[in-house]
């Protein structure tokens, strides 16, 4: 089925983190070339815009379509722009200069790593035992878990789209949990694993490994063509889990969002 991102440049077309987009990107407006590109999606807070590419070029996009967001029919005004945007997310090594941010009423809130893999991991019979959980009755469970381990999370077990929970259990109650939202707006199913909390506690038994390992092993078990997570830049304890369960990464991005944002938007 063809979608508004069939009109990508032809050198993106195979990016991952482009694959690998929820249904918010489906009527996304595109701008660039090869050498770096421009998605903008509406929504009632005002356009999500994505910016990819290398550093430079990315950065003279991003300000070249700020500059015209007030003109008829440019990339900005398509995608439902006022006078704020929702979120932006551009190459670290972009230059994002200070008008542009004024422009779109965003301040700078974080940067972090978009990763992926396309193999499932080993098993690993050590690990310590992860049940797939019940989104419905388990949801209350499920948020105490992330109050204390994942705090700043914007995952929730009974948003749509979800593909899967699941936690190891303790004495009194979870004490982790992952899950794993279903996306590929291009006709590439893949996964995106989010929400993983460990309750302080517990940390140091391993069972991120485990809940990231069962989740991606399910995932393939499943069919999909690859996994996907977001990690922040700065989580070295993170990115040696992940690097250890296959996972590489695909983009490296700098976050804005409104200022006072507290979490990324769901």
């Amino acid at each position: 089925m063809s979608s508004l991102l069939d009109g990508l440049p032809e050198g993106w077309r195979r990016h991952r983190m482009l694959d690998g987009l929820d249904a918010r990107w489906q009527d996304a407006v595109v701008v660039g070339d090869d050498r770096a590109v421009l998605l903008a999606s509406p929504s009632p807070r005002g356009p999500f815009v994505l910016v990819l590419g290398a550093g430079p070029e990315a950065g003279r996009l991003l300000t070249d379509v700020v500059a015209r967001r007030q003109e008829p029919g440019s990339p900005l005004a398509r995608a439902g722009f006022v006078d704020h945007a929702a979120w932006l997310n551009v190459t670290r090594a972009a230059e994002v200069p200070a008008a542009v941010l004024l422009a779109l009423g965003l301040a700078p809130f974080s940067v972090w790593d978009w990763l992926s893999t396309d193999q499932a991991p080993p098993a690993h019979d050590d690990e310590p035992t992860v049940r797939r959980l019940d989104p419905g009755t388990e949801a209350d469970a499920i948020r105490a878990c992330l109050a204390l381990g994942n705090p700043g999370t914007s995952a929730d077990p009974t948003r749509p789209g979800e593909a899967g929970w699941w936690g190891v259990d303790g004495p009194g109650g979870l004490l982790g949990v992952v899950g794993a939202t279903s996306r590929g707006v291009r006709g590439r199913a893949s996964w995106h694993v989010h929400g993983l909390g460990v309750v302080p506690d517990a940390r140091t038994g391993g069972l991120g490994t485990a809940l990231t390992r069962a989740a991606v092993r399910q995932a393939f078990a499943d069919g999909v063509a690859f996994v996907s997570l977001g990690m922040y830049a700065q989580n070295a304890v993170a990115r040696r889990l992940y690097t250890r369960l296959g996972f590489t990464i695909d983009a490296e991005l700098a976050s804005f969002g409104p200022a006072g944002a507290e979490r990324p938007p769901a």
